[in-house]
């Protein structure tokens, strides 16, 4: 036989239902908090990562930069070695070039051979 609820199981129901409903109203604020959470974090991870790729960029374009000095610097320190290159070379190319010298050189050249011939046909 059954019987007809009570006040206080009815009440006890009600409580019983107004707890659920309480459960299930956190849940979702919980969520709700956990997605805006989610969107905050994404949004604090893309600016890190915009953030990252400025320091990337930055750091190539000095890079680069100096890289560019160093092969300019590099540029005008072997034109500079050439240049004196060029200058020792011609210096040189003068004086083998000059007859005085080569004059000087063959009256040497004679001078050796005459008295190493000599002693050898004195001795």
């Amino acid at each position: 036989m059954k019987s007809n609820p009570t006040a206080a199981q009815v009440g006890g129901a009600a409580l019983v239902a107004q707890a659920i409903d309480a459960v299930l109203t956190a849940e979702r604020a919980a969520q709700a908090t956990v997605a805006a959470c989610e969107r905050a974090g994404s949004k604090a991870l893309e600016a890190a990562r915009e953030q990252a790729r400025g320091i990337v960029e930055r750091a190539q374009a000095r890079s680069v930069a100096l890289h560019g000095r160093a092969a300019e610097r590099l540029e005008r320190c072997a034109a500079a070695f050439m240049e004196e290159r060029l200058k020792a070379a011609a210096e040189v190319v003068r004086q083998l070039s000059d007859p005085g010298r080569l004059h000087g050189a063959l009256e040497r050249v004679a001078a050796q051979l005459t008295t190493e011939a000599a002693s050898r046909d004195g001795a």
